[in-house]
């Protein structure tokens, strides 16, 4: 292989690289990579997983807790008992010998002694430990509901990135045109002014309007690149790696303005809705636990043990004997010092503020979807009349021109048309991103954001 196809293929596999790393999205393809990727939704499915551990750790309790034990014991200095001398008074003065003391000391035990054992302990009746059963369980539906209300954010908020860039980049293809206009115009007044036809100062007033507006170009370049990292945010990607969107498609943009919701408000769709139902849940569960410290608990322990008596460790001459109980104990609490009225109170207080929050939740939810519904209807009607009017702009703008070329209208009338049109594309732009905003909001008040996942 010569040196130069080396280069070559090097060159091409270079190439083949840099149009890998630069990746062109869907919305769906953003939306599924910020669902899997992005970085604060996946705290929420820790924090999801853990509740889910929580609940079995809570209802491990109710099982068998069962546990063995092993002990080997050298008594060095074994115990004594002191009891009345008896042997004074059935012995014989002369066989006594030492032992003519009132009391006398008795030497306890062997050596050495082991044992080894098994418990095991079971709740037969714990009404408390079965409703925090009920309590985790309930957690962990809400840490679930958790990880959807995260999910719906986490929807919204790269969509409206999304479509921010593409209105952006829209709004940046209509300046290039602008720009290029002006560009083929300022040609032609070159060639007049070096003809002597018209002014320096007219010239020049056109390069100034066309510097601007480069400037502006380069602003909104800029705001690109900006968006363009927050989306990357979104999506969990390296901010050194590049990405580009789809460009903005009109026929679906201006088929929104004339779509008409076809969904209706239920409150039971609302993710926060549910959430604050289980937190309604929690706080009855919570009042039964109040309620449940004044019942008995049962409980029933059983063990088992296996013990090993001698003066020399495997000797032979050593003891070992077997014990074992089973016991049923019942506790009832008679008297807390008034502890668990207290509790009891609290909790039907919170219970109360649960329901208010409840109330004012779906007042708010109800509120959001009407104002959604009001700004998309408000957003629809100026996105209607800033497309007339970017349409009329651009007629002026070419009458002006013509008029200009055949000196009926003068360079100022040019300049104010061309600034005109260009305020008149930046407004439709700006009316495009406002709708499709109040879009968003208005699904997510009804509950349908997660439509956005599908293919359109």
């Amino acid at each position: 292989m010569t040196q130069f196809k080396i280069i070559l293929l090097c060159l091409l596999g270079m190439s083949l690289t840099m149009v890998q790393a630069q990746q062109t999205c869907n919305l769906q393809i953003c939306l599924n990579e910020a669902l899997q990727n992005n970085h604060n939704l996946k705290k929420s499915q820790l924090d999801r997983d853990k509740s889910t551990q929580a609940r079995k750790e809570v209802l491990g309790a109710l099982l068998p807790q069962v546990s063995g034990s092993a002990n080997l014991t050298d008594n060095i200095q074994k115990s004594k008992f002191i009891m009345p001398n008896f042997l004074a008074e059935f012995l014989p003065a002369s066989m006594l010998g030492d032992y003519t003391a009132e009391y006398m000391e008795i030497e306890m035990g062997l050596n050495y002694s082991a044992g080894v054992g098994v418990a095991m302990n079971q709740q037969i009746l714990n009404m408390s430990l079965f409703n925090a059963v009920k309590i985790a369980e309930t957690a962990q539906h809400m840490a679930a509901l958790g990880v959807e209300s995260k999910e719906e954010d986490i929807i919204i908020q790269t969509a409206n990135i999304f479509y921010a860039i593409q209105v952006t980049n829209y709004a940046l293809s209509q300046f290039d045109k602008s720009i290029e206009l002006i560009g083929r115009m300022l040609e032609t007044m070159e060639t007049s002014y070096a003809n002597g036809i018209i002014k320096k100062v007219d010239l020049d007033r056109l390069k100034v309007t066309k510097t601007n507006l480069e400037t502006q170009r380069s602003a909104i370049l800029n705001a690109v690149e900006v968006q363009k990292n927050l989306l990357k945010l979104q999506m969990g990607k390296s901010m050194n790696q590049s990405i580009e969107v789809d460009p903005i498609n009109l026929t679906f943009f201006e088929s929104k303005t004339v779509e008409i919701d076809g969904y209706n408000f239920d409150i039971n769709l609302q993710t926060p809705y549910k959430l604050m139902i289980q937190q309604k849940n929690i706080g009855e569960l919570q009042k039964k636990s109040a309620l449940y410290e004044s019942l008995p608990v049962i409980t029933l322990t059983m063990n088992y043990n296996y013990n090993y008596l001698a003066n020399e460790l495997f000797s032979g001459d050593d003891y070992t004997y077997p014990n074992s109980m089973a016991i049923l104990s019942m506790k009832v609490p008679i008297f807390s010092g008034l502890s668990r009225t207290a509790k009891l109170k609290q909790a039907n207080f919170e219970r109360l503020k649960i329901q208010e929050d409840i109330s004012t939740l779906e007042q708010s939810l109800n509120m959001a979807y009407l104002n959604a519904s009001m700004k998309l209807e408000d957003s629809r009607k100026t996105i209607k009349s800033q497309k007339e009017n970017l349409t009329l702009a651009q007629e002026v703008y070419n009458i002006t021109e013509m008029n200009y070329q055949q000196g009926i209208a003068s360079m100022s009338d040019v300049l104010n048309a061309s600034s005109s049109l260009i305020q008149s594309q930046v407004n439709y732009a700006d009316a495009l991103n406002n709708y499709m905003k109040a879009w968003l909001e208005l699904k997510k008040a009804n509950g349908t954001i997660r439509e956005l996942t599908a293919k359109q």
